[in-house]
């Protein structure tokens, strides 16, 4: 995903006859949108990996035209509306932008997955867009001017990760960061800029478990309860706040930390990719490490930080490498690149 884009094309209609595939990524956006024409039952997709090894999952026809319906009714999508895809099909973000566009008749504009793929657009009203947190970074780091492509925008979409806090502001358009995974066949949740909270979308319903995790029901589930490995907080009915994955929480000194919380606080002064994480301690039994994607310590207020962790949140140890390993899906692997560093010592 970090190298320039170099292909661009337009599709006023994936439902009419599609051109020849003229690149390895139009070869997947095609076999999909073709195997969906030909009234295909069931798709295979696996999860990111970010967090383990990628597991194929099978989903129905019925559970993605679910999800692609309540999009369209959230965000009033209507034939002929323009959207935006430059994330690979091959996993269920960048699918479901297609499914989208079939089930609502759609125009499409498909930007082979880059960085920044308004380099590759003129100007162009865009309706519906998807961006991984990265992307949408670089875009807004860029030049471009995102009035000419999104005053017309019914949803700015940024999922597949957690969005710093210099993402969220007004910018005069609707961006909505989402929550959501494979299972349940992208996103059943939103939140805007302001809000502290996720809300869920109409038809999904939630729940937690003993350990404080998250469960869904929703038609894309096939009304099936899902249990999640995300702790949250219900707030009110239908709205609830990420603490983080409990299969993150950091056992050291005898306290549970949940690194989502300190990686929070370090993305407010730390304008880097980093994640924090627990390395096995003969002291600690696993002690607090933050690591950066740079080439050396960047500078930062050591002050806010301190106000607003607990001491034993702040890390022991503090990591700074070249370059994270990342997943097909674009996501830091965090397990790779935690073990390719204690090879590394």
């Amino acid at each position: 995903m970090e190298r320039i884009c170099d292909y661009m094309r337009i599709l006023p209609s994936l439902l009419s006859e599609l051109p020849p595939a003229e690149s390895e990524f139009e070869h997947l956006v095609f076999d999909f949108c073709q195997l969906w024409r030909s009234g295909a039952k069931s798709f295979l997709f696996h999860s990111s990996g970010s967090t383990g090894d990628p597991k194929p999952i099978q989903l129905s026809r019925e559970q993605l035209y679910s999800s692609a319906k309540m999009t369209g009714e959230w965000l009033h999508l209507e034939k002929g509306d323009v959207a935006l895809l430059s994330l690979s099909p091959s996993y269920i973000a960048g699918a479901m932008v297609l499914v989208r566009a079939l089930v609502h008749d759609l125009s499409l504009i498909l930007v082979e997955p880059c960085q920044n793929p308004l380099l590759q657009i003129p100007p162009t009203p865009i309706h519906l867009a998807s961006f991984v947190p990265t992307q949408w970074t670089t875009i807004l780091d860029s030049d471009v001017d995102l009035n000419l492509y999104f005053m017309e925008a019914k949803g700015i979409l940024l999922g597949g990760a957690s969005v710093p806090d210099s993402l969220r502001r007004d910018f005069g358009f609707p961006v909505y960061e989402t929550y959501g995974m494979t299972e349940t066949v992208s996103h059943i949740a939103y939140r805007t800029w302001n809000q502290p909270e996720f809300k869920i979308l109409p038809g999904v319903q939630i729940a937690q478990n003993e350990e404080n995790c998250l469960l869904i029901c929703a038609p894309m589930t096939e009304n099936r309860w899902i249990e999640t490995r995300d702790v949250v907080e219900i707030i009110e009915p239908g709205h609830f706040k990420l603490s983080g994955r409990l299969d993150r929480i950091i056992n050291s000194g005898g306290l549970k930390i949940q690194p989502e919380r300190i990686e929070e606080v370090y993305r407010s002064v730390i304008d880097a990719p980093l994640f924090v994480t627990g390395i096995p301690d003969e002291f600690w039994g696993q002690k607090v490490v933050l690591f950066i994607e740079a080439s050396q310590m960047p500078l930062y207020n050591e002050e806010t930080v301190q106000e607003r962790l607990n001491s034993y949140e702040v890390p022991k140890q503090v990591v700074c490498l070249p370059s994270f390993i990342k997943t097909p899906s674009a996501k830091i692997d965090t397990l790779k690149t935690v073990a390719l560093y204690l090879n590394s010592i």
